[in-house]
């Protein structure tokens, strides 16, 4: 957890009860959740805890690297633990049960150029059935 709490530091955010509580919400769920399903078990710790409160945590633990953004067709915003270091890394989902996990697979020099375009920024995230899914037949 110590890990958590010092890209925190390092990214010169304060370690806050609900920063704290955000991070062990996603320990525990071990899986993705929105923003609506973190404020809702944060509401019965902290009296007062709006959404949009939620949602700016949510997004400063991004930027700081302790979570990412799983995207879906809904439209909704998600997130995940992000168990990576620093290094650049991407995440596949699985489909059942919502687990997020790292994995590593950059195209480095290939991407800075894309048929004439300079790239600024992408996004990759795999998606399929992880294998404690798979072993329970679940897939």
């Amino acid at each position: 957890m110590n890990q958590y709490w010092e890209k925190i530091k390092k990214a010169g955010l304060k370690l806050t009860p609900r920063r704290k509580a955000i991070v062990d919400i996603f320990i525990k769920l071990n899986r993705y959740a929105s923003a609506e399903d973190v404020w809702e078990i944060l509401s019965k710790k902290f009296k007062r805890c709006g959404l949009p409160g939620v949602y700016r945590n949510l997004e400063s633990l991004v930027d700081c690297g302790v979570l990412a953004k799983v995207e879906k067709f809904d439209n909704k915003k998600y997130y995940a633990l992000c168990l990576a270091g620093s290094s650049h890394h991407h995440h596949i989902v699985c489909l059942n049960c919502d687990k997020v996990e790292d994995i590593s697979c950059y195209a480095g020099e290939s991407l800075k150029k894309i048929k004439g375009f300079k790239v600024l920024n992408h996004f990759f995230q795999a998606s399929g059935i992880c294998a404690a899914c798979a072993r329970g037949g679940k897939a």
